[in-house]
């Protein structure tokens, strides 16, 4: 079955869903969203900074920056078809089918265009969202391709950096006691060299065991208690690559056990707390904790401390009566060179995403038909970064205008998700190259109704040794500017 096959049968399971959803007698949704515009974001200088793969001496696999694909993913969709059932209000089924441009046509755009006519344009890596979610009321069980919500701020150094998971999330509420548990399967394709590496690549007390089976998940286990003023939860995560997951590594009751998976698990723990004073403001902390100092090695001794990472940030929202409200959040981020990282590829923390791509032309010099991003599933941003951001909101009473500024001075060493763990091990952060940005983005919306809303936007950043390259000082300006359209 072709890419094209499985997106029809999907669909159409979608409606038999729908269908049988509906004939209980409750309702169903069924929308169009269209968006034409320019949405220009910071990049990195090049589209591509490595080759991943050459099949042939002309067939290759690209690499693209963090950077680059972040921004990628904020990019409105110019179509959208969504579907919809549900039940009582208890089982939702949710689904978008999504036409965007493909991310090296976008890149390559001056203009940034979000919208396109040329199918070879098109982004082949669709749907990005389609879940199922059952509610009751301690809680709710949802599954299927979605961004969880776990954290107090998109700077999260937990879950923070994957735009979607294909996952199951349970959350369970009873009295001030709470409980998470999230399931993710990660893509566990790797290179030639990569599949070289996991299988001879051994880490410390692995006892020269190697797990090559092409499969990589997440798992994450989240307790704790919430009250009126507070909460304070302590996370542990294991990220489980190279052999299927065992009932004591899936199951949500076998958390903090012992299970000693050297070799095939890279384990953290994280500790989250918050403070509310008032009923509009709210102090937050996280902080993990991976590969704790251990007396002994397969060969010498562990010499590297512990990785960490740290964010610590503060909420307020300013009720302004008739006038709206003004919301405002300040995060600040720093993260160890070596955080999420590992020797062995499928020990790393990332949600590696393919791009699939007919956008460059077989014939020609340097085809590649497949873009590779490897996002962290820590901090959005990655490792080795000591980030300040500031975020203002405000939107009036009547919900017809809203506007967001964000502001942010960045600054990050060489260490990326995909560096050689054991140079990055030995270093101290804000390591080799450092890149210094200040960032400034700017976003209006006008909703002149329910079906039709008009959006314009600017941003600037100023960096310094940008994509950690020594003397590179660019000023970079962009504009984001559309109109889109709502048919239900």
């Amino acid at each position: 079955m072709n890419p094209y096959q499985s997106r029809v049968h999907f669909l159409l399971t979608i409606l038999l869903l729908s269908q049988a959803v509906l004939a209980e007698g409750t309702g169903g949704l069924a929308y169009i969203k269209v968006n034409a515009g320019v949405w220009g974001a910071p990049t990195a200088r090049v589209f591509a900074v490595d080759t991943m793969e050459k099949f042939n001496s002309n067939w290759l696999a690209l690499r693209v920056p963090l950077e680059t694909a972040r921004h990628f993913e904020t990019l409105p969709h110019f179509f959208i078809l969504g579907l919809g059932a549900n039940y009582k209000d208890d089982f939702l089924i949710r689904t978008e089918f999504p036409l965007r441009r493909d991310i090296e046509a976008w890149y390559l755009d001056s203009y940034k265009r979000t919208y396109t006519f040329s199918p070879s344009e098109l982004d082949l890596n669709v749907p990005t969202e389609a879940w199922g979610q059952w509610n009751n009321p301690a809680g709710f069980v949802k599954f299927g391709r979605f961004k969880p919500e776990l954290a107090p701020t998109p700077n999260s150094i937990i879950l923070g950096g994957a735009p979607h998971h294909d996952a199951v999330h349970w959350k369970f509420n009873a009295g001030i006691a709470r409980y998470a548990f999230f399931l993710s399967s990660l893509n566990p394709w790797l290179t030639e060299s990569e599949k070289e590496e996991q299988r001879t690549m051994t880490i410390p007390n692995a006892r020269k065991r190697f797990y090559t089976e092409p499969v990589k998940n997440l798992l994450l286990h989240k307790v704790g208690i919430e009250g009126k003023f507070g909460y304070i939860y302590i996370i542990e995560q294991a990220l489980v690559g190279g052999k299927p997951l065992d009932f004591r590594d899936v199951s949500p009751f076998m958390a903090w056990h012992n299970n000693f998976n050297y070799g095939h698990t890279k384990p953290s723990t994280a500790f989250e707390a918050g403070l509310k004073p008032t009923k509009n403001s709210e102090f937050y902390w996280q902080v993990m904790l991976e590969d704790v100092q251990s007396p002994v090695g397969e060969d010498i001794g562990d010499i590297c401390c512990t990785t960490l990472g740290f964010l610590a940030g503060y909420k307020q929202k300013i009720p302004l009566g008739v006038y709206g409200e003004i919301e405002s959040r300040i995060d600040a981020v720093r993260t160890d060179p070596e955080l999420n990282n590992n020797r062995a590829p499928l020990q790393k923390m990332t949600s590696r995403k393919i791009y699939n791509s007919n956008f460059r032309e077989q014939a020609k010099p340097n085809f590649a038909d497949m873009y590779i991003v490897d996002y962290p599933l820590g901090y959005r941003r990655g490792p080795d970064a000591i980030d300040l951001w500031w975020n203002l909101k405000y939107s009036p009473a009547n919900k017809k205008f809203k506007a967001e500024l964000e502001t942010a001075y960045l600054r990050q060493g060489d260490c990326e998700i995909y560096s050689e763990h054991s140079e990055c091990s030995q270093r101290k952060v804000l390591g080799g190259v450092e890149e210094k940005v200040f960032l400034l983005d700017f976003l209006a919306n006008y909703y002149y109704n329910k079906n039709l809303n008009i959006y314009a936007g600017a941003g600037f950043q100023n960096a310094k040794n940008k994509d950690h390259i020594l003397g590179a000082n660019k000023n970079d300006t962009w504009l984001k500017a559309g109109i889109g359209f709502y048919f239900d």
